[in-house]
């Protein structure tokens, strides 16, 4: 499975949508793009094979292998950037705000639903439409 997340780089945070392919469109937020720094900055785009993580903090959530320069970068529950140090944060919908993501621990339980062990994610820039 290869789902896609097609970014807008804000200057205080990166929102994005992530297709599911079959399934939904989900709203995610990210730190800022800041040259890939670890604890500060998304992550490059490209392509990234994702597997099952449980760790001591984040259960039954996905992590980004081969990450340039990073490690840890995961796809986990949050509401805002400042939830995530380089992973991404997914939720239902983006807020009116534009820096809050609704519902992550629903959308999460969802992807728990319908995402398999191992997949990958396609992360590309384009300005999403959002209301």
């Amino acid at each position: 499975m290869l789902l896609t997340l097609e970014r807008a780089y804000l200057p205080n945070c990166t929102i994005g949508q992530l297709h599911v392919p079959g399934h939904w469109t989900y709203a995610t937020i990210e730190r800022p793009w800041k040259g890939n720094q670890p604890f500060e900055s998304c992550i490059p785009e490209g392509v990234y094979d994702c597997e099952a993580f449980s760790g001591n903090r984040f259960k039954d959530v996905w992590k980004l292998k081969d990450v340039p320069d990073r490690t840890y970068i995961l796809i986990h529950q949050g509401n805002e950037s400042k939830h995530v140090q380089g992973c991404i944060a997914v939720g239902k919908t983006l807020s009116d705000r534009r820096f809050f993501v609704n519902d992550s621990v629903k959308a999460l339980n969802e992807l728990r639903e319908i995402l398999p062990d191992k997949f990958q994610i396609r992360i590309t820039v384009k300005r999403p439409e959002y209301p």
